[in-house]
């Protein structure tokens, strides 16, 4: 049996993601172009240069909740603030109030979860915090941070 308003909805859909995929591959070639004017410029600077030098550079997705250096300065002045050491899940459900983040599914909240570990773990690395321990439970336990 036809189901025309499914049939309609998916052809758009399928439509949508052609029109897409033609616009990135625009913009791939650009970019392809424009990196072959680049390799000519260099050859002409240097003939013997080797291009498996240059390796490609990552592209940085930036969330859309903080602004640039807004995580590290907020888990700072949290920590500063709390006398006993704070778990990152307590970190990260403070950090959604503040923020009145609203999230809607799981994936949302371990995306900030993730977000709010790996800004500690960067933390940690130039000695602005320090882990002092677990609370032992389910995936090896919640760590517990404080000021360095």
């Amino acid at each position: 049996m036809s189901q025309p308003h499914a049939i309609s909805a998916l052809t758009d859909k399928r439509a949508e993601l052609l029109g897409l995929i033609e616009h990135h591959q625009a913009h791939i070639q650009r970019l392809s172009i424009s990196v072959d004017q680049l390799d000519a410029i260099m050859l002409l600077f240097d003939a013997d240069y080797d291009f498996k030098k240059a390796k490609s550079k990552g592209i940085r997705v930036i969330n859309p909740w903080f602004k640039q250096g807004e995580v590290p300065r907020l888990l700072l002045e949290l920590l500063g603030r709390s006398e006993q050491p704070i778990t990152t899940t307590q970190l990260t459900d403070t950090l959604i109030q503040m923020k009145g983040i609203d999230v809607a599914g799981l994936k949302e909240r371990d995306r900030l979860s993730k977000l709010v570990f790996g800004a500690l773990k960067r933390m940690a690395d130039r000695h602005q915090v320090k882990s002092t321990g677990k609370i032992k439970g389910a995936g090896g336990g919640v760590m517990l941070w404080t000021l360095f």
